[in-house]
């Protein structure tokens, strides 16, 4: 929660409750196909043109609204949700920050009194989510588990890769690499590997209602700060 409330306060949260029902409703339905159906998943559409989604510790899942304006169907939506969820199922982002030597000193520290402490560790935490700090293995792992996720959730499962090929030509004459998944493997090979999985396309795209509901648009990626 801590970790939530700050990219909360970084990036503001959208005031649109029919969104955040949408969002919510295609999560929801993802995180019921996880290893972990029963936390209490939230689903949260941050206010800012940026592409990007993070995913707290304990099943708080952020999407920007910028990726909703690059997605096109409800299939891309569940298959970028479903990544987050796989990280949390998976406690990636858990593991991550055990084995972060900063967070490893303040375990170490003195617990008398909890509320510096737990600071202090959400500090360190929120700096890992918003960097994308997840090994190799654990973004293909991600990967994967979107790609299982979504396939029994009953939406064509290799969508994901349709998304990250859009977002790849998005970011190609950046000097930086930046936006989503911006500290993952190559891109390219991930996409490879999503459709790898995914096989002959079948299930639902689920074009129309997603059309209905989310009506961003992509802002190019010069006009963001």
């Amino acid at each position: 929660e801590g970790v939530s409330v700050k990219v909360r306060q970084r990036f503001g949260v959208v005031q649109d409750p029919a969104i955040h029902k949408y969002v919510t409703l295609v999560g929801t339905l993802v995180a019921r196909q996880s290893e972990r159906p029963a936390l209490p998943w939230t689903f949260i559409v941050l206010d800012t043109d940026g592409v990007n989604a993070f995913a707290s510790p304990g099943g708080l899942v952020h999407i920007t609204r910028g990726a909703l304006g690059l997605i096109r169907n409800e299939a891309e939506l569940a298959g970028v949700l479903a990544h987050e969820i796989g990280h949390v199922a998976h406690k990636h982002t858990v593991n991550a920050i055990r084995k972060n030597k900063a967070v490893q000193m303040g375990t170490n520290a003195t617990m008398a009194d909890r509320g510096p402490y737990l600071d202090q560790i959400a500090n360190k935490a929120y700096e890992m989510v918003l960097e994308n700090a997840f090994d190799r293995g654990d973004e293909l792992d991600a990967d994967k588990a979107s790609v299982e996720y979504t396939k029994k959730a009953g939406y064509a499962s290799g969508t994901l890769a349709d998304f990250l090929t859009r977002l790849d030509d998005r970011n190609k004459d950046q000097p930086a690499r930046n936006g989503l998944f911006a500290s993952h493997p190559e891109t390219k090979e991930r996409i490879d590997k999503i459709r790898q999985l995914a096989g002959a396309k079948s299930g639902a795209t689920v074009d129309a209602r997603y059309k209905q509901n989310v009506k961003y648009e992509a802002t190019p990626i010069t006009s963001i700060a």
